[in-house]
Formats: structure tokens, C-alpha cells, sequence
């Protein structure tokens, strides 16, 4: 908890003097600071001014309530603590004060106990929801840099004279969702992956899996290969997360690409004829069982065709108009991989957020020449 080297300033609003006075004499005897307001409008100044973490709220004051009052101190600061006092044995008062989110409720005349007891109470509740704040604040600052350095990893590289164009959109700060984009003398590697769920676990796990799969194209151009080191490592060393993924491997120079799935949504190949989908039979769900293959499936492709690989964050079905969209734009030629992401990225806003359970999102589009 945090901790605090004086004791707060304490408000108390009355119309009453010689109340008001008398627990001024009372705070005072118990070591506090406090300062009385017999008008509202003073109070309130003065709150707006302090936002002080306790305020004794008189319940019948002139022309008003304290009722009344005690919703604008909590608008203010909702971590104040409010204490009501009343005179009056009225059952109704008490629970109009505690639906108004008041912390406790006095009843005049009052001893020093109960208002030692009283504020004791409320100052631990206040110092309980001060340290809440600045642990929150935070993990916002930590989840603003984890999504600053993931977004510089995913960056995308200069893969002249071969377009491309990626994206990583995530729920909250930190992506599951992640790609791997790299250029060779004689090969491209192309691979999107979706770890189970989001947040900074599932960013970490992706953070890895991309180390993983630049580590193995060094050595290996078979998306199999590359894929079962992934599912290993998932299944020996994490344990925790399944993941999918789609990789691609292109042979600019033999018109020809290997790919293989673990579990991911099909790649597209938009050509001259319209689009396909590399929907074999492939591999399972990764992070489930560790002696997993993944076969890789071998086509040929032409100059001016474009390779989609995306999530399900985006798209789960295969009739989804999203693709016969995207191969639209494809047919018309002149730019057709900036006007696509276009369409993606105006899809992604304007219908992620409409969504039920909301998902990270992410794709790549290349396009050959």
C-alpha cells in the first residue's frame, strides 16, 4: 500500500456551528487537520480546490440536502470517502447515502470512538483505492511500451521490388497476433501466427515464436520445418498457450511457393483467373501435441499475383465478402496491394469493434513482380 507521512485533511460541512466546531475539537484531539464550512458553496470551492480524501457531510443542511450534495464530491473525486451525519434515526437516509456510494453513516451526537472508528475505516478504504490507481497507471505505462517495442518488431521490412504491405491490430495495447516477414537472396518468408488469447503473456509468447522462425529461415526454407520448431517449443517450454499459424515460403526465381498451416485460416492467391484458397489438409492446432507434422503444399505463381495471409481476428469464413472484395480491387489493377489494405484497414475499424467477442486482428498482402 502507499504510504502517507502526514494525516489527511478532513472536510466537515454543517450548517450547525457548534457541531461543526465541536468535531473540529474532536479531529483535533485525534491528531487530524480539518476545516469546518458551515455554507455549501465555501465547501464545495474548497473541495474542488483539495479534492480532500474525507469529507463530514451534514444529511440536513439550508435549501439543500446533503443527499443532494454527496453525488457531486464522489463526481469529483470518486475515491473520496464520504461520512454522513444525521441527528435523525431515519432508515431511509441510510440507504439513499450508501446508494449514493457514501462510505459510512453517523448518527448525532456522536463520541470520539465512533469518529476515530469512522475515519480509520474510510482512510484504509481511500489509501486501498489511491495504491489501486498508481498500479494500474502503472501497468498502463508498461502496456504503452510493450505495444511501442512489439509495433517496432513488427515493422515492416524494405522487400524491394516486391510489394508488401502488414498489419498487427490489437484488443488492448499488447497483440497475440503476429507476422514474420523476411528476404533472402533466393526466398521470402511469409508467416502470421495467432497465440490463444491477448494481452502481454500471449505478446511475450509471440515475441518468441518470431525469434523462433527467423532463427530456423536462416537454416531451413521448408514451412514445415519451421513450423514444427514452433509447435515444440509451445508444447515442451510453454504449456500454457495453443497458437495457429499460416507460413509461406516463396522461390521468386522459380515462380513457385511452399507453404503448410498449423490450424490457421487459409491463405489467399489472388491471379490473373480470380483467387484461391491453399485450403489442403493441414496441420492441427499448435501447442496441443508436441510429435506433430505439418505437410508443406508446393504452387506456382505469376508476376502482378498477390498472397493474402490473415487471422480470424479479420475474417472465419471463406464466403465472407471481404474476399471478393479484395479481389475486385485485384482485377482492376494499378495499386492493387495499397487500395487492399485500404479496404482491410476500413473493414478492421468499422467492424471489429461491432463484434462480440473481439479479437486481435492481423494480415500480410504481397504482391510479385
Amino acid at each position: 500500500m502507499l504510504g502517507f507521512s502526514l494525516r489527511p485533511e478532513i472536510i466537515i460541512l454543517d450548517d450547525d456551528r457548534d457541531v461543526g466546531e465541536t468535531l473540529e475539537l474532536i479531529l483535533n484531539k485525534l491528531g487530524y487537520q480539518s476545516v469546518f464550512f458551515d455554507s455549501v458553496e465555501q465547501g464545495k470551492k474548497y473541495f474542488e480546490r483539495e479534492l480532500n480524501p474525507i469529507v463530514f457531510l451534514d444529511i440536513h443542511m439550508p435549501g439543500t440536502s446533503g443527499l443532494e450534495i454527496l453525488p457531486y464530491f464522489k463526481r469529483l473525486e470518486p475515491k473520496t470517502q464520504v461520512i454522513m451525519m444525521t441527528g435523525e434515526r431515519d432508515i431511509n437516509n441510510v440507504v439513499t447515502s450508501l446508494t449514493h456510494k457514501a462510505s459510512d453513516f453517523l448518527l448525532k451526537p456522536f463520541s470520539i470512538q465512533t469518529v476515530q472508528i469512522a475515519i480509520q475505516k474510510a482512510y484504509d478504504y481511500y489509501v486501498i483505492l489511491k495504491d489501486k490507481d498508481l498500479r494500474e497507471e502503472v501497468i498502463m505505462r508498461d502496456l504503452r511500451l510493450a505495444s511501442r517495442v512489439q509495433g517496432k518488431i513488427f515493422s515492416i521490412p524494405d522487400l524491394s521490388p516486391y510489394k508488401v504491405e502488414a498489419d498487427v491490430t490489437p484488443v488492448s495495447f499488447v497483440s497475440g497476433d503476429f507476422n514474420v516477414i523476411l528476404k533472402k537472396e533466393k526466398a521470402i518468408l511469409l508467416l502470421l501466427g495467432d497465440v490463444e488469447d491477448h494481452g502481454v503473456t500471449s505478446g511475450l509468447i509471440a515475441l518468441l515464436m518470431t525469434t523462433l522462425a527467423r532463427e530456423e529461415f536462416k537454416n531451413s526454407h521448408d514451412p514445415s520445418v519451421i513450423l514444427k520448431r514452433m509447435n515444440q517449443e509451445l508444447c515442451l517450454n510453454i504449456g500454457t498457450h495453443s497458437m495457429t499459424a499460416a507460413c509461406v515460403i516463396l522461390f521468386p526465381n522459380e515462380k513457385k511457393l511452399v507453404y503448410a498451416r498449423g490450424g490457421h485460416p487459409f491463405p489467399v492467391h489472388f491471379h490473373k483467373d480470380g483467387f484461391s484458397f491453399f485450403n489442403e489438409k493441414s496441420g492441427q492446432l499448435m501447442g496441443i501435441v508436441e510429435d506433430l507434422d505439418f505437410p508443406s503444399y508446393e504452387t506456382n505463381f505469376e508476376d502482378q499475383d498477390i498472397i493474402f495471409l490473415f487471422s480470424d481476428g479479420i475474417i472465419n469464413s471463406l464466403n465472407h465478402p471481404l474476399i471478393e472484395e479484395l479481389n475486385a480491387i485485384h482485377k482492376s489493377g494499378h495499386d492493387s496491394v495499397k487500395r487492399m489494405k485500404n479496404a482491410l484497414d476500413d473493414f478492421v475499424r468499422s467492424s471489429i469493434p461491432l463484434k462480440e467477442y473481439r479479437d486481435d486482428s492481423s494480415y500480410i498482402l504481397l504482391e510479385i513482380h
